[in-house]
Parts: C-alpha cells; sequence; structure tokens
C-alpha cells in the first residue's frame, strides 16, 4: 500500500508540473496575441503590406498616328477588356441573391457553357476564399463592357459587388491592313515598342513616360491597383501626323491589287508624291502569296519602295538623256541612231527590242531604244571613263539615299572608274538602267524633280509631331537651292517624257481628261549574279497632269507572267488608273468648263430667288461672281459672259414671283393676306390677281 501511495504522489507532482508549463505556455501566448494587436500591429501590417504589395509599371497610353487631315486615326490604341470577379466580396444574401441571375445571364451572353456550370465555378470559388476568377477569357470590347457592367454583382460596382474588368491595350488599325508595313507594328515581345515602319521610327515619341504605382497581390497572382497618393502618373505619348491621304492609298492600293494578282507577279510597290512640297500621300507595297487551297492573297510585309535596290531598267535613260543634253546640247530633233536591233561591245551583244531604224533622239527615248542610247553615250561621254556621267549623276542626287523617314533605305549603287567592279561595259550597260542598285523611292525623288522644274525636293513621310492640337515638332523636307540641271534641258526632258506617252512605249495610256508623262522601264532580273530571261523587274515612273504637274508617281511590278511583260504592259495601266481616279477626286486640278457661251446659257435659265440658294448654284456652275447675303435676287448677263445678280422685290411686284419655287412665293403672298390657289407641278409660269385671290400657275 504505502509503494502505491508513493507512486500516486509523484504522479500528481508531475501533473501538476505539467499543467503549470502548459499555463505558462497559454499565458505566454495570450501576451504575443496581445502584444501583436496593439504595440506590434503596425509593424506586422507594414510587413503583410510589403509582403503583397509590389511597385509596379504603370504603361503610358502610346500616341495616335494620324493621317494627313489631321483626324483620320492610322493606328491607335483601345482598350480590351476581361470579365474578373471577386466572389468573396458581396454580403452573404446579395450574393445568394444574385448569383443565379449572374449565372444565367453569363451563359445567355456568352454561350459557352451552361448557367449550372457558372454557378459552380462561383460559389465554389467563394467557398475556396479565392479573391480572384476569370469569368470568361473573352476579350471584349469598350462597348460590350458597359453592356455587362449592368449584369448582378456588377452593377453593385467593385467594392460591394466584386465584380471589375481587367484593362489591357492593343494597337488597333481603323483602316485594317491601308499602308500596314509604312504605319509598322509593335515589337512581339516587347508590345509597348514598335518594331516597323512609323511605329518603331518614331516609337520615342509615341511611347511616353511610363508611372509608378502600387499593386496588392491577391490570390492567383492578380494584382489589384491600390490608389495610393504615392503613385507616379504616366505621360501620354505624342501623336504622329503623317503625310499619307487615304483616300489616295486606298485608290493606290487597289490598282496594284487588281493588277499584280491579274498578271500573276511577286510583288507590287508603288509610291505617290506631291511635287511640290514631297509628301509621299500613298506608299502601297504588296506581296502575292497562294494559301494551300492555291489562291491568292497579298500581305504588305516588305516595304520594296523605301528598301529594295535594284537594276532600274529603261527608266534610268532620263538620267542618260538629261546628262547628255546638259553635256552636249542635245537636242530633240538631232539624229541619233539607226538602230538594227543589236550590235557588239567588247565582244559581247548589246541588244535592243527591236530593229527601229532612223531615229532622232526624242524617238529614242519614246521608243526606249537601247542602242541609240549607245551610241550618243559613245558620242557624247565615251566608254573608258566614267567621271563626267558620274559627275552629272551626283548632280542629280542619284548617288546618296533620300534620308527618308523610315529606317532601311540603302545607299544607290552608282559606279565610277574607282568601283572595284567597273569594267568597259559598264558605261554602256549602265545607261540603259543596269550594273547600278537604286530604290523606287530614290528614282521617284529624281523624276519629282524633272517635273518640279529641276528642283529636288526630299520625300517625307512625317509631318509633325503634336500633343493634343498643339504642335511639338515639325519637318521641312530637304530641297536643294540650285536646280539638278539648266531650265533648257529640264523642258526638253518633260517634253520627251510626254512623248513617251504620245508616241511611244506607253501610248497605251494616252486617253482621258488627265494627261500624264513618265517613262517605262523592263529590266531582266538578276539572280546570284546571273541575268535571267524570263524574269522581269518592270516600272512606269512619272508625273501628272502633264501640261501642270501636281503629283508624281512610281509604280513597280516584280517577275509578271503572260506575253506582254513589258512595263509599259503592266505599270503603265496602274499608274494611269492611280492618276485618273485621284484627277477626278482633286477638284483642284480640274479646269474651269464654263465658257462665254455656258455661262450665258446657265444664267439664263436661272429664275429669281434666295440670295443662300442662288450662291450653292453659282459656285456648281463655277460662276466666278457668287451672291452674299440675304433676300430674293436673280441672274442677268452683263458684257459677253459676266454674271451679276439684281435684288428683286418679289413683294412689290408678283410678276416676279415667275421662276420662284411654290415654297419661296408662299412665305410673300401669305405675309400680304393673299389668299393663294396653285394648279399644276414645277415652278410659278404664270401669276393671276383676283382681288385678295393670287391663282399661280405652276410647270
Amino acid at each position: 500500500m504505502a509503494g502505491t501511495s508513493k507512486i500516486k504522489d509523484t504522479f500528481i507532482r508531475r501533473s501538476w508540473k505539467v499543467w503549470g508549463t502548459l499555463l505558462l505556455l497559454s499565458m505566454l501566448i495570450v501576451f504575443k496575441i496581445i502584444r501583436f494587436q496593439t504595440t506590434q500591429k503596425e509593424e506586422l501590417m507594414n510587413l503583410v503590406r510589403d509582403t503583397q504589395m509590389k511597385e509596379r509599371v504603370i504603361d503610358a497610353k502610346r500616341g495616335n498616328i494620324y493621317a494627313s487631315d489631321g483626324f483620320s486615326i492610322l493606328a491607335t490604341s483601345t482598350p480590351e477588356y476581361r470579365m474578373v470577379l471577386d466572389p468573396t466580396v458581396a454580403r452573404p444574401q446579395a450574393f445568394k441573391t444574385a448569383v443565379s441571375s449572374l449565372a444565367e445571364k453569363l451563359a445567355g451572353y456568352f454561350k459557352d457553357k451552361s448557367a449550372a456550370a457558372y454557378k459552380e465555378k462561383i460559389v465554389n470559388a467563394r467557398n475556396a476564399g479565392l479573391r480572384y476568377i476569370v469569368l470568361n477569357n473573352r476579350r471584349l470590347t469598350y462597348k460590350e463592357k458597359a453592356e455587362l457592367e449592368k449584369f448582378p454583382l456588377f452593377d453593385m460596382g467593385p467594392a460591394r459587388g466584386g465584380g471589375f474588368f481587367e484593362e489591357k491595350e492593343i494597337r488597333f488599325h481603323p483602316y485594317h491592313s491601308l499602308a500596314e508595313r509604312t504605319i509598322g507594328n509593335l515589337d512581339k515581345k516587347d508590345i509597348r515598342s514598335g518594331a516597323t515602319g512609323i511605329e518603331a521610327e518614331f516609337d520615342t515619341y509615341l511611347r511616353g513616360i511610363d508611372g509608378k504605382g502600387f499593386y496588392e497581390r491577391l490570390p492567383g497572382g492578380y494584382m489589384k491597383p491600390v490608389d495610393l497618393e504615392s503613385d507616379i502618373a504616366a505621360t501620354p505619348g505624342l501623336d504622329v501626323v503623317t503625310t499619307l491621304d487615304v483616300n489616295f492609298q486606298d485608290i493606290a492600293e487597289s490598282a496594284l491589287r487588281t493588277q499584280v494578282n491579274k498578271t500573276q507577279a511577286r510583288y507590287g510597290s508603288v509610291v505617290l508624291m506631291e511635287i511640290e512640297t514631297g509628301e509621299v500621300k500613298a506608299i502601297a507595297n504588296l506581296t502575292r502569296h497562294l494559301d494551300t487551297d492555291g489562291q491568292a492573297y497579298f500581305s504588305d510585309d516588305i516595304n520594296y519602295a523605301v528598301t529594295s535596290g535594284t537594276d532600274p531598267g529603261s527608266t534610268f535613260k532620263l538620267a542618260s538623256m538629261l546628262a547628255m543634253m546638259e553635256k552636249s546640247g542635245l537636242k530633240p530633233g538631232d539624229f541619233a541612231v539607226t538602230c538594227n536591233g543589236e550590235l557588239r561591245h567588247n565582244n559581247v551583244a548589246f541588244t535592243c527590242s527591236h530593229r527601229h531604224g532612223d531615229l532622232t533622239v526624242q524617238e529614242v527615248f519614246e521608243k526606249s531604244c537601247n542602242i541609240g542610247v549607245y551610241a550618243l553615250m559613245k558620242r557624247t561621254f565615251g566608254f573608258s571613263k566614267s567621271d563626267d556621267f558620274y559627275a552629272y549623276l551626283q548632280k542629280f542626287n542619284l548617288d546618296k539615299p533620300t534620308g527618308f523617314q523610315l529606317r532601311g533605305e540603302p545607299a544607290p549603287l552608282i559606279k565610277n572608274a574607282a568601283s572595284k567592279t567597273f569594267s568597259g561595259t559598264t558605261i554602256p550597260w549602265m545607261a540603259i538602267g543596269y550594273e547600278s542598285r537604286i530604290t523606287p523611292l530614290q528614282m521617284l525623288a529624281f523624276y519629282n524633280a524633272v517635273a518640279n522644274g529641276g528642283y529636288w525636293v526630299q520625300p517625307m513621310l512625317v509631318k509633325e509631331v503634336r500633343s493634343g492640337n498643339t504642335p511639338v515638332h515639325t519637318f521641312q523636307a530637304r530641297r536643294m537651292s540650285t536646280p539638278i540641271a539648266s531650265k533648257s534641258s529640264i523642258e526638253m526632258a518633260r517634253k520627251m517624257m510626254e512623248g513617251v506617252v504620245k508616241n511611244g512605249t506607253a501610248r497605251n495610256i494616252n486617253y482621258g481628261e488627265c494627261t500624264v508623262a513618265g517613262k517605262t522601264g523592263t529590266a531582266q532580273k538578276r539572280i546570284d549574279g546571273t541575268y535571267r530571261k524570263g524574269l522581269y523587274y518592270t516600272s512606269f515612273i512619272g508625273y501628272f497632269p502633264a501640261d501642270k504637274p501636281r503629283y508624281s508617281c512610281v509604280v513597280v511590278i516584280d517577275e509578271p507572267l503572260g506575253q506582254n511583260v513589258y512595263g509599259g504592259d503592266v505599270c503603265a495601266p496602274v499608274f494611269k488608273t492611280i492618276a485618273d481616279k485621284i484627277y477626278a477626286y482633286d477638284m483642284g486640278m480640274h479646269k474651269t468648263r464654263i465658257v462665254e457661251a455656258e455661262a450665258g446659257k446657265a444664267a439664263g435659265k436661272l429664275a429669281a430667288g434666295r440670295a443662300t440658294d442662288q450662291a450653292v448654284i453659282a459656285r456648281k456652275l463655277n460662276f466666278n461672281n457668287r451672291p452674299t447675303g440675304d433676300g430674293w435676287i436673280r441672274p442677268a448677263i452683263v458684257g459677253k459672259d459676266s454674271v451679276v445678280w439684281v435684288s428683286r422685290q418679289v413683294d412689290a411686284d408678283l410678276h416676279n414671283l415667275i421662276g420662284l419655287t411654290l415654297r419661296d412665293a408662299l412665305p410673300v403672298l401669305e405675309n400680304k393676306n393673299y389668299t393663294v390657289h396653285h394648279t399644276g407641278f414645277g415652278r410659278i409660269a404664270d401669276v393671276q390677281l383676283e382681288g385678295r385671290r393670287v391663282n399661280l400657275v405652276l410647270r
């Protein structure tokens, strides 16, 4: 018994020790909790905030790219949204009331799963304490977002219902693929940076300055923005105003696409430039592809006009002719050569497309005769040295890049005696457009100078950078202060270009009201250093209207297929289509058509009417003298063809109502307390007065 009592006492003592220890631990825990809730609360909350809140970059809104009118948007940043819910925010009763209705509306709107599936997803997320679930991965427009904001829970706002929308900016081209390569795209890896075109070249202006802000990390990795005073707001990017005209761009692309598809060519390119200013109004580059079903489609993926230098072909003959006219005083009517179609130069065949017979200088150019150019070059410069000829090409600005505002323009390859590959065949072949490398844009700048009276103007694509409506930076085209050639040589060159269309290789486009001038080009393609028969680089470069040049244009189509694959057959029709449509669009180029007899005839048919209406008619009929002010007036002819406007007191003389519409006559008569009756349709032809009753006869 004594042993049992001793064991019991030992057990009791140890139990008290255990309980005492537990009591001390409990007191320590309570002490710690109280301390955490009081003295260390702020310290711990700061630690939580440091862990869950991170400073992140606030992306700046990228600037817009505009067409030349300053308000047609070519590229802009637009928001896309994703529908997100924090299911733990709403109070239990509000959640219970709204969740079924929300699920039904989601199922009806997105039509990708049942209402039951949506409800299960939301309820399970709430029960699991998840604070972030994406209800649907579809990217939403602003209009769709506005509609979905009316759904249950979302209509309560994010603070009470838990619904909100993630925003992501995308780059949007309102005109879709129009001038796509020129406008450019953003980098796929860094969507805030431009990768091609204007987006890349003017990225420093467009991208703006990023800001900084704090975001709270929620379950699922979602970063929720927190509105703190310490945020640094982002500065939006600046807007870029281009020289492109969306209507001209559409005209150029449409005409080019039709011909590239018709000829099954590899690619085509067009540049349209305003002659006096150098502003590029359209630039199109279309590569033709075939899909798996053999159907053709086009992409604007390479800026051939700016970056692709090649042998220009016969369009280079304008430079050769201009140089020879400057050097020797060559005249268009001078005898040039008897063309037999072929000759030998250094034991190499030098051929022409036809046996042209006897030709003047003008005819050599019109018919693009290689033999004629050869004979004239030999007579003027000789073939042993190129220094004199090269000096003229330098003066024409053909030996250097234009300095265009897009990256990738190569320097032209124009050989001289110091060139490693210069040989005895260089000068004759270079004179007809071979053994050189020049881009379409560089050749266009030269032709533009000829159309501009000899003054070279740098092609330009961007004219202004602005913040809102305030210009920040304005760009000016570089202009040569002295002409590239004498006035007489420029005038002769222009006459020769007009002759190409009237009598030469482009006479197929000598029709219509818009006259054009230019030069055709057809060059064999050089593949791996060897010229290949059957593969051609075709072109046409010129300007319009021929008598008063307003626009210059280059058309290039590479590797066309078919029987007629010369520049006159392939590219000249595209040029003419573009010229005709722009001429029809740009009324400033039209001649005044109201001649003496026609003006008198038109004015004689006009009856009296309100001055505001007559002003509209006068503008439509192109009268120089147009009425202003108010009241009733009628036109009258003085002299041979001068239209003047005479006031009519229609309320004093009823006869003056003749010619008016019923709408104009009624207020006048009713204001005089006349009772009006009318018969017939049209304008007032006769007026009959019976006391206070007026009978109007309309015809």
